[in-house]
Parts: C-alpha cells; sequence; structure tokens
C-alpha cells in the first residue's frame, strides 16, 4: 500500500515536471516581438501607431538626440498652443523649425 502511494506521488510529481519544462520550452519559442501587451485586454491586435514613424518625426527624434519624451513634449505642448491641426501636421510643422 505505501509502495503504491509512493509510486502514486512520484508519477504526479514527473508529470509536474513535465508539463513545466514544455511551458518553458514554449515560452522560449516566442520572441518578445510577438507578444502582445495587454492581450487579456484586446480583442482585435492594435496596429503599430504610425505617427512615430516618418521623415518629420525622424527630424524632431535627432533635434531631440533620441529622447523620445522630449519629442512628445514638444507635440503636446504644440497641439495645445495650435489648435485646429492634427498630430501629423504638428510633427510636421515643428520638424521645419527644428
Amino acid at each position: 500500500m505505501l509502495a503504491t502511494f509512493i509510486l502514486v506521488v512520484c508519477v504526479f510529481f514527473a508529470g509536474l515536471a513535465c508539463f513545466f519544462y514544455v511551458q518553458s520550452k514554449h515560452k522560449k519559442n516566442n520572441p518578445p516581438s510577438r507578444t502582445v501587451y495587454a492581450a487579456h485586454t484586446q480583442r482585435r491586435v492594435l496596429a503599430p501607431t504610425s505617427h512615430m514613424t516618418g521623415e518629420a518625426y525622424g527630424k524632431l527624434l535627432r533635434a531631440a538626440q533620441g529622447d523620445r519624451q522630449q519629442v512628445e513634449l514638444w507635440i503636446v505642448e504644440a497641439q495645445c498652443n495650435l489648435t485646429g491641426y492634427t498630430r501629423s501636421e504638428i510633427i510636421e510643422l515643428l520638424a521645419k523649425e527644428r
């Protein structure tokens, strides 16, 4: 009876070890670029934002020496001061003056 109990416990722990081993291998095969941020809150995958690409945004990024937070601060300040423009237009205007 004791031998059967020990055998069942050993088989159970071996099964758990196999399960966690397979899970760890599965996570290693998924690169972070394919991982969806906050997938449990999304109904559909969000497309990457296009306002952070382009020549004008690149000029602003170079002017800020790679500091994206500074670029966003410039954009937000310009949006507050210049109403009636879209974000893309604001980015282009800022790129021309910097």
